[in-house]
């Protein structure tokens, strides 16, 4: 019986040569796509990314590259949800990989990926701020995430550009990198392993003979055959999906400024109604809105409007500074909000549902993909978010 926290406790595994997929077909060029198929390719699998527009667009071109593992666990998780354990573990050890992750795949990439390892803070800037710092301290204690409740002096000579606060919650271990840079990155290592991603290729449905998957069916009415396919389509609707592993889209719109001639926060700004995340180029990116059932990407005034007022308050050097781009993506949130990973059916598996954490999460759920693939031991994490897991609704 796997304890509640057990993800990273290793389960018995069968062989893991045995009936192991020759051909893998991923359906989607996303983060988790991109990075199912890395993982996979590190394994030595012969692998075959089918993106409909370009690789590394949509959700990950759109998010905002924070890799906010400690944030996420003590402000964002739902402490009854019967998952919120093996969740906070998956948050964890996504952010661990990604200390592995993101070296070798620089180093596989002349594109810089900007992994930024210097933590995040989250400013309370009144007494209801504090009083949700008070709780975030008592969840960081809970699930073992290393967080420095500080005072508002310290929080000033940490990150002197922020308005005043009353004080800060630091996670140090907190991290964030390029979004926009991803795609390119892990395109340019899945090639350099022998993969290959086909940009341009729209997959509309499944191939499938007795009940089981066989390939893909393309938009022009091309089948492509493989022993597995991986749905890893974000928040976009696919015909043929279980109908127990519909996502809904939750939109989110964001704002960029240009602060090249400002001093910047180091950290990320995890705030409690906005975030800031400076980038390279001079880019300080601000977000985002939470908008469940919306599909569209356009963005509307008083939503940027109000965006804007919380970064400036936030940063008083913003105050004047016009908002220079502003877009909207769309976040994939599966029926109980967690993550859906694994077989479906025969020869079909999903990496689906990321949700607000798919960047963060990429490399957590990358490995889970490859452990239902047959190719590393599987976890008990396997269980705990299995695309056949009970709370799943059809």
């Amino acid at each position: 019986m796997t304890s509640p926290r057990g993800c990273a406790r290793p389960m018995p595994a069968r062989s893991l040569t045995e009936n192991l997929p020759e051909r893998i077909v991923i359906v989607g060029g996303g983060a988790m796509g991109l990075a199912s198929a890395w993982a996979l390719c590190e394994k030595g699998v012969r692998v075959t990314v089918l993106e409909a527009g370009k690789a590394g667009q949509g959700a990950l071109w759109a998010s905002g590259g924070m890799l906010a593992a400690g944030f996420e666990t003590c402000f964002e998780l739902d402490s009854d949800h019967p998952l919120t354990d093996p969740y906070a573990d998956l948050l964890s050890q996504s952010l661990q990989l990604w200390r592995d992750w993101a070296p070798r795949l620089q180093a596989a990439s002349a594109v810089a990926l900007g992994y930024d390892p210097q933590g995040a803070v989250t400013p309370a800037f009144s007494q209801a701020d504090e009083a949700r710092l008070d709780q975030a301290e008592a969840l960081a204690e809970r699930f073992g995430v290393t967080a420095e409740r500080i005072s508002g002096e310290a929080l000033t000579g940490l990150e002197p550009t922020l308005a005043r606060a009353r004080g800060a919650l630091l996670f140090p271990s907190d991290a964030q990198l390029d979004n926009r840079a991803l795609g390119s990155v892990l395109s340019d290592a899945i090639r350099a392993r022998g993969g290959d991603i086909a940009e341009g290729r729209r997959v509309t449905g499944l191939d499938m003979t007795a009940g089981r998957v066989n390939g893909v069916v393309l938009e022009e009415g091309e089948r492509l055959a493989a022993d597995a396919v991986v749905l890893a389509t974000g928040a976009e609707r696919f015909a043929d999906m279980p109908s127990f592993a519909q996502i809904t889209p939750v939109k989110g719109q964001m704002i960029r400024f240009d602060a090249t001639d400002l001093q910047v926060p180091q950290r990320v700004v995890r705030g409690l109604s906005i975030y800031l995340a400076a980038k390279s180029g001079g880019r300080l990116i601000a977000g985002a809105s939470s908008e469940p059932g919306q599909a569209g990407l356009d963005t509307d005034p008083d939503t940027l409007e109000r965006l804007t007022k919380a970064a400036q308050a936030a940063l008083p050097a913003l105050q004047g500074r016009a908002v220079v781009e502003s877009w909207a993506g769309l976040r994939p949130c599966s029926s109980d909000a967690m993550p859906i990973v694994g077989e479906a059916s025969p020869g079909l598996y999903l990496a689906l549902g990321a949700y607000r954490n798919g960047v963060l999460t990429a490399p957590g759920m990358a490995e889970l993909v490859v452990q239902a693939l047959g190719a590393s031991p599987r976890s008990a994490c396997a269980d705990f978010f299995s695309a056949r897991r009970s709370g799943l609704k059809a």
